[in-house]
């Protein structure tokens, strides 16, 4: 009984320190560096976003949608992490960095797009104005972006081919 429930508590930790949530029942995801790695019916594939996350070292990742649509599946990710490889005080030491990705996939789990929105960054001015916030089929947020500017994202999961609409407008205080 002590050993399952020190096995319990470990597989736990293990989970929590890489981040891995999801909020789509079949879905595990775990990020790192390079790789997102999405396991479905017990078969993991391998995305290489090294392109479309900033953090330097992962610390949260977690899978908000996965939608089936005329032969593509859609995947919508929240990643975010350290600004640094190791915290320290120097600038950026302490910072964030925060993507929402949007990919589709062919049947062979192959990136056909993806569109990738920093919302928060310790390196640039991006910076998440109030909550963010999920629903079970939408995301609705606004952050502000370079030259005095907001952008509002949003993600419509019955539509998902259409992926994020991103509008920007004025900073307005």
């Amino acid at each position: 009984m002590k050993t399952a429930l020190i096995f319990i508590v470990l597989l736990f930790s293990f989970n929590y320190a890489f981040g891995q949530t999801s909020k789509v029942p079949g879905y595990k995801i775990r990020a790192s560096k390079r790789l997102v790695s999405v396991t479905f019916q017990k078969k993991t594939h391998a995305l290489d976003m090294s392109e479309q996350i900033d953090a330097a070292r992962i610390t949260d990742s977690e899978l908000l949608f996965a939608r089936e649509k005329e032969g593509f599946r859609y995947l919508v990710f929240n990643v975010s992490g350290w600004s640094r490889d190791k915290q320290n005080d120097r600038q950026c030491g302490a910072g964030t960095e925060s993507n929402l990705i949007w990919v589709k996939l062919d049947a062979a789990w192959r990136i056909s797009d993806v569109q990738s929105a920093r919302y928060e960054s310790c390196w640039s001015v991006e910076t998440l104005i109030g909550d963010f916030n999920v629903t079970k089929d939408s995301i609705d947020i606004e952050y502000h972006i370079k030259d005095d500017k907001t952008a509002k994202l949003s993600y419509h999961a019955g539509d998902p081919e259409k992926g994020f609409r991103i509008v920007e407008a004025p900073y307005k205080n």
